[in-house]
């Protein structure tokens, strides 16, 4: 580094001649105060009186500025910085002014030490969100800044030090790679959907994104980058341009059933149930459209053939027997694309809410006159909203019985004992909670099922319950036990042993003819938010996946009966002496290297920079093959796997299960989030954190596994 040379050695003055030689400083605040009280001669820069001009200038200059700031000059390069530039000093700032360079950031100098000796030779330098880790705060954290490295010169043009204006970048940083790999994950959902759908930008109508189910039914032309009219010529004369000018430029939605549309080479129209959604920037106005359906060309084919059936029928009956009821077969094919319909428009519905929260909270981040706080309650709102989209696709993949349960044997008893404590301040002080039946005795009240899952759907139960009587009645849950289940959903009764639950309340009952919807996804009766129409979907998706049942008892006006049946335990509750052999939780990363096997390159590359960031060596392997190779060569140089479950060629669950058979004692931790293997068969044992995680979630498994490993060994 260029030798920058000390101030001149004089003598100390004296207390009051050291205040008039600090009276250049702008103000009294602690900072310039701690510059002005100090006896500098006790230093290699000499009293304050003789630094050199160009020092004592740019002290007056800055130390008040607003733009965070600081110089470093003499031989030790002492470092002097303004108010606004202390709160990036973390723990050290009490410490810090006057004090060589080094010493103040000896964890970042090997990095900056380069730039530093360029401005001491004379070239100034800038960097735009320079990676640098550092610990501040007693802890390692990656940080990005903006800033200039400038020579400081004397009157003769001599190099006496350096300048830096700078700005800690960290949350812009942060704030983009969340965006980025949320927008990923929106159009990953957006991918998966039954539904087809396109997003469509300008006045031009130009395609920004198609999921498969678009390029299915339309066949894969060139889309992206491309207009409406390009890609879609045989349109001219059906409307469609028409239409879609007319959403554009009015702002209204176009909705749509069993539309007509003729594509290129085919013979005969098809049909579709059509949405054409403006789309709007933060300023209210229209950037683009969302265009999403359904091909329902075979339920109108099938509704058509009916009706002409129909107008004959009585002519041709005995002819026609056969032919109808294939029709009919096809009439409930279509009803069940209906709900599919249904189902995907509430997909979309909830998760286009949570797109907007997101989408919004991004795009008011990137303006340049946003405060700290207001980016911290923006980056909180994405936070929340991608909880809620968790718990959406939670208590959908339950309804579908795709969820991963755990189940245990426990006390129906006792849990609703404890659930009913729970639910008193959610129901409200009017609604009068009865518990029937707890003294049927502990055997006959152990059931086997996912315990977690039983508190939400018996929760889901009572809160429509108290919703059906206004907050105001006798909400009555009943326990008893049964050797068969009744007859439900005109299946036949069932033999076996089974512990009823059920949840009975005065409201105004269930009509005949929504008893058979009622458990359908996002079917519900209440008003306009007041309820998502997946409570009771939930409660039925885990009481099938759990081998039970649920039944639902109602006339209008009479309240409703729902009783949930789980299956009855064969064997006692386990030993709760186990519970003081829990492992230390406490091991940190430090030291410790984790095998991520991963074939998603984006979400591998996420999950190694976590990991790094608790601390954690990772090795990154896109598939099985690659992971068991890097274990063949050296096994114990992982402490860990960490694998998601779906994935080419091998997945993660029986990967897993060949991990345990080669290597025991080497733990596994698996991530999903959705996966039939583990819904049908179980995890094996095996730890899952569910997608998305967080990273609260991601480390305190970890570092549970991580413990037992340490506590066997």
């Amino acid at each position: 580094m260029t030798e920058v040379p000390d101030a001149a050695q004089t003598p100390a003055l004296s207390t009051e001649a050291a205040a008039v030689a600090g009276g250049f400083l702008p103000s009294d605040d602690r900072f310039c105060s701690a510059i002005r009280d100090r006896n500098w001669a006790e230093t290699p820069l000499g009293d304050i009186a003789l630094w050199p001009a160009a020092v004592k200038s740019t002290l007056a200059t800055w130390m008040d500025s607003p733009q965070p700031m600081f110089f470093a000059w003499g031989a030790e390069l002492r470092f002097f910085f303004n108010a606004t530039y202390a709160p990036f000093l973390g723990a050290r700032v009490d410490r810090a002014m006057g004090e060589p360079f080094a010493e103040i950031w000896p964890d970042v100098w090997p990095d900056i030490e380069p730039i530093v000796a360029r401005a001491l030779a004379g070239t100034g330098s800038r960097f735009e969100e320079m990676p640098l880790t550092m610990s501040r705060n007693g802890y390692q954290e990656q940080t990005w800044w903006t800033f200039t490295y400038q020579p400081l010169r004397d009157e003769t043009g001599t190099v006496i030090g350096m300048l830096c204006t700078t700005s800690d970048a960290s949350a812009e940083v942060l704030g983009r790679r969340e965006a980025i790999r949320e927008r990923e994950r929106q159009r990953q959902l957006l991918t998966q959907m039954p539904g087809f759908v396109a997003v469509l930008s300008g006045a031009a109508h130009v395609f920004e994104y198609v999921n498969d189910a678009y390029r299915v039914m339309v066949g894969d032309r060139d889309f992206i980058g491309r207009t409406v009219v390009e890609v879609f010529p045989e349109l001219e004369g059906q409307g469609f341009y028409e239409l879609l000018d007319t959403v554009y430029s009015g702002g209204r939605p176009y909705v749509v059933r069993d539309r007509a549309i003729r594509l290129a080479g085919e013979s005969e129209d098809r049909f579709l149930d059509l949405l054409y959604q403006p789309i709007r920037d933060e300023a209210g106005t229209v950037t683009g459209i969302f265009a999403g359906g359904y091909d329902v060309t075979e339920g109108v084919k099938a509704r058509a053939q009916l009706r002409r059936l129909n107008e004959t029928l009585e002519q041709r009956v005995d002819e026609r027997t056969a032919e109808l009821l294939r029709a009919q077969d096809a009439l409930r094919q279509s009803q069940k694309l209906e709900a599919v319909g249904q189902l995907t428009g509430g997909i979309a519905h909830d998760f286009n809410n949570l797109l907007t929260v997101i989408g919004s909270s991004v795009e008011l981040m990137r303006r340049h006159n946003v405060s700290d706080d207001r980016r911290r309650k923006y980056l909180d709102a994405i936070g929340e909203t991608v909880r809620r989209a968790s718990k959406l696709t939670g208590q959908l993949l339950a309804f579908a019985r795709r969820q991963p349960l755990r189940p245990e044997v426990f006390d129906v008893c006792r849990q609703v004992e404890t659930v009913t404590e729970l639910i008193r301040p959610l129901v409200g002080a009017r609604v009068a909670i009865q518990v029937d039946g707890g003294e049927a005795g502990l055997e006959s009240c152990l059931a086997k099922a996912d315990l977690n899952q039983f508190g939400t759907a018996l929760m889901n139960l009572s809160v429509n319950a108290r919703d059906a009587m206004d907050g105001e009645g006798t909400l009555t849950i009943g326990i008893g036990t049964v050797d068969s289940l009744p007859s439900i959903s005109g299946q036949p009764p069932r033999s076996g042993a089974y512990v009823a639950i059920s949840v009975a309340d005065t409201g105004t009952g269930i009509a005949a003819e929504n008893l058979e919807a009622i458990f359908e996804p996002f079917y519900t009766t209440k008003g306009v938010g007041k309820g998502t129409g997946l409570g009771l979907s939930q409660v039925f998706g885990f009481a099938q996946q759990s081998g039970g049942d649920v039944r639902v008892e109602s006339e209008l006006g009479e309240g409703a009966k729902f009783t949930l049946y789980l299956p009855r335990a064969t064997e006692g509750l386990p030993s709760e002496s186990g519970c003081a052999d829990t492992p230390d939780v406490s091991l940190t990363g430090a030291g410790m290297s984790v095998l991520v096997v991963e074939d998603d390159a984006s979400v591998g590359q996420f999950s190694t920079e976590v990991l790094h960031d608790l601390g954690y060596r990772t090795t990154w392997a896109t598939d099985a093959a690659r992971a068991l190779s890097l274990l063949e060569e050296d096994s114990l140089r992982f402490d860990l796997v960490f694998s998601d479950v779906i994935m080419p060629g091998m997945n993660g669950l029986e990967f897993a299960l060949l991990i345990r058979d080669r290597y025991p004692g080497l733990p596994v931790v698996l991530t999903s989030g959705y996966c039939t293997a583990l819904a049908e068969d179980g995890t094996h044992g095996f730890q899952v954190v569910q997608k998305p995680y967080s990273l609260e979630a991601l480390s305190r498994v970890i570092r549970q596994e991580m413990a037992k490993r340490t506590s066997a060994r």
